[in-house]
């Protein structure tokens, strides 16, 4: 069984006796959700003839099977344990409502006004009789009742064992009863033990495959490393259920995009200007808009896609072998299998960005150098010396690639970002009709009794056109511009020592020609 991100190959096998001749072989109990297209029969030491693969009128699959009929037998088990127990418990009930019944006989007999008329030796008898057998009647009405709870503890554990037996037979009954009709004619010259593979493609009902599942731990000791914690969660809902298979995952997506997009010419014209249109001119001309619109290039199809490991990371993608048979029942079971732990040194650095933030944030910066490329993975728990942090999603990292995770926020470390000069007229901006200044200062304080290299990130606004003249100044100046190629946007790094604050002053002025407008 190999499991690909959202698709499984699966491969059975099965040796049977050949002797001379032809023969036809039917293969059962492939489910209906094998894609029939991708079936692959191959027939060791034997000449194979042709293959019938049938979906409609099929007959039924073949009734009584040993593992269901177990299921079976076992609920069947339960509920009779629990019916006999629930009996000797009403048996023991009786026999406490029949004491209390003799109790009041005995009560009512003493209250009998025949009494009046006997002697005093008479009337102690009767007293006598009635106290020593109302006593005896207590005492069986309590064991009895005592009896009837000790015998209802049982039912606790035979209800579990019932609810357990259920959940494995409900498990079984997942399972498509429709499968496939697949015969397979085959030729031999002499006699052979043949060997039957049978191997088909399956996205079952669409939640078929493997992801992984990570956890990324920060350790600030002696030195700073990140931990990954890697497991994978699978499951499957091919109608039968994987029972003891022998596992393999795939970081390949055969389902996905095989080769590169089809890129198409770019055909540009001019024409001779246009008056303005009116509105509905151009309402009515929407046809012909499309007509001249540039050809579109449709986007290539997009796929939605859980001991002991062994990895293949030759080839085009990395095979991980599982070690110990799994089993999962199909639409019920969402196993995790917990891989290993992979740790590489990282680069510590506190990241502020006053205009969005009231704190510095942990990022920590480390290369895969696992030799194996790391897959996306929706949620990833994040701790900090072993206290989690964060939940966030990862994209994704390619062998030696480097990656930037961010743990959790430094409360002590304080930003601010202050546009001074703060006037009526617009919180420090000075406008006039072609002018525009502003004056920012972005303060950061540290107050974690630790030092802490940080990187202190801010923008100031870029143009393309010539007429829009910026200019910007910063006290003191970035030590870094155009951060990741991304224009306008101003890095400054810096020690900031316990207790320590620093501020940093940036003004813009932007101009424009008269009669224009900023946007």
């Amino acid at each position: 069984m190999t499991l690909y991100p959202g698709l499984a190959e699966v491969t059975r096998r099965a040796a049977v006796p050949l002797p001379p001749g032809r023969h036809r072989l039917i293969l059962q109990n492939v489910p209906r959700t094998a894609e029939l297209d991708t079936l692959q029969v191959e027939v060791a030491g034997a000449r194979r003839i042709a293959t019938l693969m049938r979906e409609d009128f099929v007959p039924p699959r073949q009734a009584g099977d040993p593992e269901a009929a177990a299921a079976e037998a076992r609920v069947r088990e339960a509920e009779a344990s629990i019916a006999a127990v629930r009996d000797e418990a009403g048996q023991a009930r009786a026999e406490a409502r029949a004491a209390e019944a003799s109790i009041g006989f005995l009560q009512q007999l003493g209250a009998n006004e025949g009494l009046a008329q006997a002697d005093a030796v008479a009337l102690g008898a009767v007293a006598r009789m009635i106290a020593r057998e109302a006593g005896k009647a207590g005492q069986a009405a309590v064991s009895a009742e005592s009896n009837a709870r000790r015998i209802e503890l049982q039912l606790e554990a035979l209800e579990d064992e019932l609810d357990a037996a259920r959940a494995a037979l409900a498990a079984i009954q997942l399972e498509d009863e429709d499968r496939l009709f697949i015969a397979v004619d085959v030729a031999v010259e002499q006699e052979v033990e043949g060997m039957v593979a049978v191997r088909y493609l399956t996205e079952g009902r669409g939640s078929t495959g493997w992801s992984p599942s990570y956890e990324l731990h920060l350790d600030t000791g002696d030195e700073t490393t990140v931990t990954l914690k890697r497991a994978v969660v699978l499951q499957q809902s091919t109608g039968e259920t994987w029972e003891d298979v022998a596992l393999t995952l795939s970081t390949a997506k055969p389902s996905g995009q095989g080769g590169p997009s089809v890129l198409r010419p770019w055909l540009r014209r001019i024409t001779e200007p246009e008056p303005p249109r009116t509105q509905k001119r151009l309402l009515s001309d929407g046809a012909e808009m499309s007509a001249l619109a540039e050809p579109v290039i449709e986007p290539a199809a997009i796929y939605e896609e859980a001991a002991p490991w062994s990895a293949d990371a030759g080839g085009a993608a990395v095979v991980y072998s599982f070690g110990e048979p799994v089993t999962v029942a199909p639409g019920a079971d969402l196993l995790r299998l917990e891989m290993d732990s992979l740790t590489v040194a990282a680069e510590l650095t506190a990241v502020a960005v006053p205009a969005q933030d009231e704190t510095a944030y942990r990022v920590a910066a480390f290369t895969n150098s696992f030799g194996e490329p790391l897959l996306a993975s929706e949620y990833v728990q994040r701790f900090a010396d072993g206290k989690l942090v964060a939940v966030e999603y990862f994209e994704g990292l390619a062998p030696g690639a480097e990656a930037k995770a961010g743990f959790g926020p430094i409360e002590g470390l304080q930003v601010r970002r202050d546009v001074l000069d703060q006037s009526e007229g617009g919180q420090g901006l000075i406008s006039r009709s072609n002018e525009q200044v502003q004056n920012v200062e972005l303060e950061v304080e540290n107050l974690t009794g630790q030092a802490w290299p940080l990187r202190v990130l801010d923008r100031v606004p870029y143009s393309q056109q010539e007429d829009l003249g910026i200019a910007w100044s910063a006290k003191p100046r970035p030590s870094e511009e155009n951060v990741e190629k991304q224009r306008g946007i101003l890095a400054w790094d810096m020690e900031l020592a316990a207790g320590e604050s620093r501020a940093i002053r940036l003004d813009t002025t932007l101009r424009w020609p008269e009669g224009m407008v900023l946007r």
